[in-house]
């Protein structure tokens, strides 16, 4: 009888992914103080059980919105009827990411089709299944100066997120408070991906840090009915030998 050949195990193949990546934190802390959007809660921490105060053990409650700091939106969030974040399928969280540059863009502008066209005429199409990010370098504003993070913020064109549909991306994100232009009156860009099934990543950091081409790991936490969640995001970059 003829043994099979030997196969390393998925968790094998992911350690040694790990091994041989630099690690990117694209996730903003969670701390008092720190962007939210306009009318959602703020992030609380409350020591409920301290060490110092000779308890037993230290912990703390949480209160904060399905949409503070990092965090992925679900299709329910716009779309009636749509799945929730702890419906997502698992393997979205994990695969290619593309980050797309849109730091020359002005404020309260929005991405064209055509720019995303031009990135593919340089680097390779996007393929189905990529995660694909814009970097406006909003992430800036976030602990320096969160007034302005708050304002004023590029987005995408209706154009450019149906570009991404049929694409078939499975998640579109940025490091703006939301992937529509500030002042947007009808979120097409919600719209148009959470429509088509496609998540969309929003306050992620470090995106400029990133070569044009790595992989994503991103889970958020499976609330139930939730429209989102925060996420820890990681970015797998290939280290130079």
């Amino acid at each position: 009888m003829t043994m099979p050949p030997d196969r390393p195990e998925p968790v094998d193949l992911l350690l040694d992914a790990v091994g041989r990546s630099d690690l990117v934190d694209l996730t903003h802390p969670l701390v008092s103080g720190m962007p939210v959007w306009p009318g959602h809660p703020d992030f609380c921490q409350t020591a409920m059980s301290s060490l110092a105060r000779g308890d037993a053990s230290c912990w703390h409650a949480l209160s904060l919105g399905e949409h503070t700091g990092t965090h992925f939106d679900a299709p329910s969030h716009f779309v009636e009827g749509g799945w929730s974040i702890a419906q997502a399928p698992l393997g979205r969280f994990f695969g290619r990411m593309v980050t797309i540059p849109a730091n020359g863009l002005a404020p309260c502008s929005a991405v064209p089709a055509d720019a995303i066209v031009a990135w593919e005429a340089e680097h390779g199409p996007i393929a189905p299944g990529d995660a694909v990010f814009f970097h406006f370098g909003w992430d800036r504003f976030w602990t320096a100066e969160p007034e302005a993070f708050l304002a004023g913020w590029p987005g995408l064109s209706r154009g450019a997120a149906e570009l991404l549909v049929e694409r078939a991306a499975r998640i579109v994100g940025s490091d703006c408070l939301s992937v529509d232009p500030f002042g947007s009156p009808d979120f097409p860009a919600h719209l148009t991906l959470l429509g088509a099934g496609i998540l969309i990543g929003e306050n992620f950091a470090r995106l400029g840090t990133l070569p044009p081409v790595c992989s994503l790991a991103a889970l958020p936490l499976p609330i139930v009915d939730g429209s989102g969640s925060p996420l820890r995001a990681i970015a797998f970059v290939p280290r130079r030998e």
